[in-house]
């Protein structure tokens, strides 16, 4: 990224002496417009398959569908949870989503999130999240804290995350979670 950068910078230089001769806009001018370049790819251009090879980051935009896995007094059960990623090239936000038959609606949003690529290659999408909880009708779900490792696998256009997750709470809650891409159409 850093020749990238060093390339744009010059290159900026260059056009705006030919435009305008050497003065005040030769100094911030190709910082400004290297700045503003990197700020479009950040939000867009690096999803795009000739530009991405810049970074290894995964595209995880989009909403995925799944199911926890949960031990929690002394007994196993499952919910059902839907994920909706939000992200840049240097950002990412998790909102979660969890329900079950007989329980409230709850929902964690992340507070840290990061994409982890370990040395051979393989990419887990880390994530510590805040859950409001749901004390509403006998639930006894209170807010609580906790993190997610979910390891990242692609076939084809199909992304799936799957991994586990433990929690703060008292007793201790933790489990694994499986999701799956939505692909518009199949919802």
């Amino acid at each position: 990224m850093i020749p990238v950068i060093g390339i744009l910078w010059s290159v900026s230089s260059w056009g705006l002496a030919k435009l305008w001769g050497y003065g005040f806009l030769q100094g911030i001018g190709p910082t400004a417009i290297v700045i503003f370049l990197l700020e479009v790819y950040d939000k867009w251009l690096w999803k795009f398959p000739v530009l991405n090879l810049m970074n290894t980051i995964p595209d995880l935009n989009g909403t995925y569908a799944g199911n926890i896995q949960y031990h929690y007094n002394e007994s196993d059960d499952t919910k059902s949870c839907k994920l909706e990623i939000k992200q840049t090239c240097s950002n990412i936000k998790v909102k979660s989503f969890f329900s079950k038959d007989d329980e409230n609606y709850t929902n964690s949003v992340s507070t840290e999130a990061f994409i982890k690529t370990d040395e051979a290659g393989d990419q887990s999408l880390y994530f510590y999240y805040h859950n409001l909880g749901s004390c509403k009708n006998g639930d006894t779900l209170n807010p609580h804290d906790g993190m997610n490792v979910l390891e990242i696998s692609k076939d084809k256009k199909v992304i799936k995350l799957k991994g586990y997750y433990f929690t703060n709470r008292n007793p201790q809650t933790k489990g694994c979670m499986k999701a799956t891409k939505i692909i518009k159409g199949d919802e």
